[in-house]
Order: structure tokens, then C-alpha cells, then sequence
């Protein structure tokens, strides 16, 4: 019988995990790849030993923010019609931003001016706090 409890029990659990996983949008995934991808370049972009890697994090931060940039905020729908294009077009201009600092950043590690991109990295999380609470649905 408890068996039976505790098989019930991990299949539950197991699948509200899956139907939370299936519920991400296509940005909430690229926003994801983003937050995990800037966890790991605040941690090592001072470091010179990991240039290469950091630039290539950069690559993975740009592209994510790209294929964001093409994919509608769940806010959209909230919107209403009048206002939706002026939304969107602030939402791709944010999106804008923050490949730009991202660009800086890369070029910054690139020409070996780490306290430069480590303060430009700074400023990536103002751009975020800035963007979602513009675009972010509650």
C-alpha cells in the first residue's frame, strides 16, 4: 500500500513539473537561456583565463536576445489593439538595448578591458529590471 502512495505520489509530482515546463513560452525559454547564461558570465568575466569563453557566452546572450526580440511578451494580449504596435515596437527597441550592451561588453573582453566590461555587465541588469517591468506580465 505505501508503495502504491508513493508511486502515485512521484507521478503528481512529476507531472505538474512537466505541465509547468510545457507552459513556457518561446521567449520565457529564451529568457531562460539568458538569465542562466549571464549567471555564469558575472561570475568569470573578470577573468582573463576565461576570455574565449566568456566571448562566446556573449554570442549565446546576442543570439538569445535576437530570437527574443522576434517572439510577442504574454503582456501583448493585455493590450489593448490601439496600443499594441507602440508596445511591441518599445519591446523590440528594448531588445535593441540590450544587444547593444551586450555587443559592448564583447568588445570590452576583446580588447582585454575587463573592468570595463565587468562595469558594462552592470548595466545589463538595469536594462532587464527597466524591460520587464515594462513588457513582463505579473
Amino acid at each position: 500500500m505505501k508503495f502504491r502512495t508513493l508511486l502515485l505520489t512521484c507521478c503528481l509530482i512529476a507531472s505538474v513539473f512537466s505541465l509547468r515546463a510545457d507552459a513556457d513560452t518561446p521567449l520565457e525559454k529564451q529568457m531562460q537561456i539568458m538569465a542562466r547564461s549571464m549567471k555564469q558570465l558575472s561570475q568569470q568575466i573578470a577573468d582573463s583565463t576565461k576570455q574565449q569563453e566568456s566571448i562566446t557566452l556573449l554570442e549565446t546572450l546576442k543570439k538569445a536576445a535576437s530570437d527574443s526580440k522576434g517572439l510577442d511578451p504574454r503582456k501583448t494580449v493585455s493590450i489593448p489593439q490601439a496600443n499594441r504596435e507602440k508596445f511591441l515596437t518599445d519591446y523590440k527597441a528594448q531588445m535593441d538595448k540590450l544587444s547593444e550592451a551586450f555587443n559592448q561588453i564583447e568588445e570590452a573582453l576583446k580588447a582585454g578591458k575587463y573592468d570595463q566590461a565587468k562595469a558594462q555587465l552592470a548595466t545589463v541588469g538595469s536594462i532587464k529590471k527597466e524591460g520587464h517591468s515594462k513588457f513582463k506580465q505579473d
